[in-house]
């Protein structure tokens, strides 16, 4: 698939001229979801022109898939926002390559995801999916979460602030190449929380499957809870998002373990 996009030098420039930049916003819970409201309110008072192309319903769990064997219907509520029958990939796919082709975002924010993106669950998230398609792109992208209270609700007040502060600090980073920042924020803060950058940790260790139906040889599972290990690298997003504090890391597009090339060459070519 041919994609024609403007790239933002990674010598971050935004800064320079906040007023012009074009900014994309979408998430994974759907363009009716409170966090999306929230990241496109933050968006508008730093940003001169903003857009919306986000998912109709909610996609949670979709990670980096698009689809390829149905069409995608495309709703234009607005001048510059879009709900798209399909994932936060198709969203970015369609926003780089059709709806947004002759004037491409220089930053797209994704969030504020309902729930946190750590450890594992980054693999799974249409957030940081989205995230993802804009990185491959060369387009800079922030994914945002927040972990939520046992009601599902996040605390949008605190988080507003954050997300600006979050938001001003990066534009004017140098950006790494293949790199998205995947940033959290946690239900209760710690009085005195920090912003922590961390390593993307590890907690996973299984799954509760649920069967809910059965015949004589058709069985209905539904997956439950996962199961979380208690045990933490301080150095982890994890960790941070336990100690009330926010966690920012960057997250790379390259899959290849570099330390092990050396290995597997003195493996095969011995």
């Amino acid at each position: 698939m041919n994609r024609t996009v403007k790239s933002m030098p990674r010598q971050a420039n935004i800064g320079d001229d906040i007023i012009n930049t074009r900014v994309l916003v979408t998430n994974d819970d759907g363009i009716s979801s409170p966090g999306i409201r929230l990241l496109y309110e933050v968006a508008c008072s730093l940003f001169g022109d903003v857009w919306v192309v986000a998912p109709a319903s909610e996609q949670s769990g979709k990670g980096h898939s698009l689809t390829l064997q149905s069409g995608l219907e495309v709703l234009n509520t607005s001048k510059k926002i879009y709900s798209v029958a399909g994932t936060p990939t198709d969203c970015m796919i369609l926003a780089l390559n059709e709806i947004m082709k002759n004037s491409p975002p220089d930053l797209v924010l994704s969030g504020v995801n309902n729930g946190y993106n750590l450890c594992e669950d980054t693999t799974y998230s249409g957030t940081i999916g989205a995230a993802i398609e804009a990185t491959i792109a060369d387009i800079p992208a922030i994914a945002f979460s927040q972990e939520t209270s046992e009601e599902g609700e996040i605390d949008s007040e605190l988080s507003e602030e954050l997300i600006k502060k979050i938001i001003n600090k990066l534009i004017n980073f140098n950006w790494p190449e293949a790199t998205l920042f995947n940033v959290n924020f946690p239900y209760r803060y710690n009085p005195n929380f920090n912003i922590k950058i961390t390593k993307q940790g590890k907690m996973k260790l299984g799954d509760d499957i649920i069967l809910q139906n059965q015949t004589k040889n058709k069985f209905v599972y539904k997956i439950g809870k996962m199961h979380q290990s208690g045990m933490f690298d301080s150095k982890t997003d994890i960790a941070a998002i336990r100690s009330g504090d926010v966690s920012i890391t960057p997250l790379t597009i390259d899959l290849t373990n570099h330390k092990e090339l050396d290995n597997l060459k003195t493996l095969f070519e011995s």
